[in-house]
């Protein structure tokens, strides 16, 4: 667990469980599981380019989880978390859409 995810549960434990606050803690804490372990790796996309992983954001009307990353350019893009870590088909095949390399 990283410096900012033992903060957040530090942070929670300090509220009682059935209030406001802990539970838009708790919303944030399960929000930031998995993409924090990624952040600042790189990655190949299917077709070739290669990025690196920023962070994770949440869009501010749907709530939806998405993966911020940087292309060689210096370009920042935003996707869907599930899509990122998501297959696609190609020629008949699942593939990764993003595969880590290092």
């Amino acid at each position: 667990m990283n410096l900012r995810m033992q903060e957040a549960v530090l942070h929670l434990n300090k509220y009682d469980s059935s209030s406001k606050s802990a539970q838009d803690a708790q919303k944030l804490l399960n929000a930031l599981k998995g993409t924090h372990e990624v952040v600042g790796c790189r990655f190949r996309h299917y077709k070739g380019g290669l990025y690196k992983v920023i962070g994770e954001v949440i869009h501010t009307e749907t709530e939806e989880k998405l993966v911020t990353y940087e292309d060689q350019d210096g370009t920042v893009w935003a996707r869907p978390k599930d899509m990122f870590f998501g297959k696609v088909v190609v020629d008949g095949k699942e593939a990764k859409r993003f595969t880590k390399i290092d």
